[in-house]
Formats: C-alpha cells, sequence, structure tokens
C-alpha cells in the first residue's frame, strides 16, 4: 500500500469498516476477461488455531455469469466502501487538486465455492440478512425461508486469503 498513513492494519477494525459496507464489489474472471459485479453480502468472523478467518457470503440465482465464471476459476477479488464524501473549496477559480475524498475501504482476496451443505446455506443466508439490517422478532431462533426460494437460490462462499483497509477520514 502506497499511503502508509492511511492504513488499516488492525483485524478488528478492518471487520468494523466491512459492517458498515452494504454493497460488494466482486471481481471475477469471465471468458478470459474481467468482470465485477455488485453483490448484497454478509459475514462471519471464526477462529481457528489463534488466527481470525473471515468468511464472506453473497447469494444468486443458481445459474448465470457469476456461477459459471466462479466455476471455471474460484480465485475472486473483492472491494467495498462506505462514508464516501468528496470534499474541497466552493470558489469557482479554486484548484481543483485542493479537493480530496474522504471514505473507509476495504479490499480482499478469496477462494469462492457454491454451498452445498443445506445447514451451511441457510447460516449464509442468515449473514447476509442480519448484516442488512433483518432483525430476528423476539422469541423466534431462525429465519425463515420457504422451500421454494432455497431450491432456487444459491449461495457462494468467499474464504478470505488476504485483506486489507484503507482510510482517510475528516
Amino acid at each position: 500500500m502506497r499511503r502508509k498513513d492511511r492504513e488499516i492494519k488492525e483485524f478488528d477494525e478492518i471487520i468494523d469498516v466491512l459492517s458498515r459496507c452494504k454493497v460488494l464489489h466482486l471481481a471475477l474472471i469471465s471468458d478470459g476477461k474481467p468482470y465485477a459485479v455488485p453483490v448484497n453480502f454478509g459475514y462471519a468472523v471464526s477462529e481457528c488455531d489463534g488466527q481470525k478467518k473471515l468468511a464472506l457470503y453473497f447469494h444468486g440465482a443458481g445459474e448465470g455469469k457469476k456461477l459459471d465464471a466462479i466455476k471455471a476459476n474460484p480465485q475472486v477479488s473483492f472491494c467495498a466502501e462506505t462514508s464516501v464524501e468528496a470534499s474541497g473549496p466552493q470558489d469557482a477559480n479554486a484548484d481543483a487538486c485542493k479537493w480530496t475524498c474522504f471514505y473507509e475501504s476495504v479490499i480482499g482476496f478469496g477462494t469462492a465455492t457454491l454451498v452445498e451443505n443445506s445447514k451451511e446455506r441457510t447460516a449464509g443466508l442468515d449473514t447476509i440478512m442480519l448484516h442488512n439490517g433483518y432483525k430476528i422478532p423476539f422469541g423466534v431462533k431462525t429465519i425463515a425461508y420457504s422451500a421454494m426460494a432455497l431450491a432456487r437460490t444459491a449461495v457462494v462462499k468467499i474464504d478470505v486469503s488476504e485483506i486489507t483497509g484503507k482510510h482517510h477520514l475528516k
């Protein structure tokens, strides 16, 4: 990272930024060409042998360009941003280079796999729903999905191998 002064180094701080992002921009290779697509997502942090691991989940139709690309090459990249605000002098004669952009962002790499296990598919969908603001009603232990919706919905998990964060705050 060129701007070390803007780097977010702590994993928990990167996750905090990710928690406030609403759209994940997923980068794939499709038919030998770059293909980027925005997706709704959720995430789960786990710990294994003292190391924190991050998994991202997104869903979509059971067929299509994204799934074809993942099946052909499961290596993906992603980015997400929040708190984006351009700012600068309002004087018409001011130097345009005096403008800046405030933001928080994450960029990462990982391996995408189609989730086949029904329990993990439901857990993946739960992470997406909860990340996007779904509130589980009091007394309810699980989120309900119709069998028809589950049958036609693909859930993809990205096991994150590398993630970085960057910010430029006011």
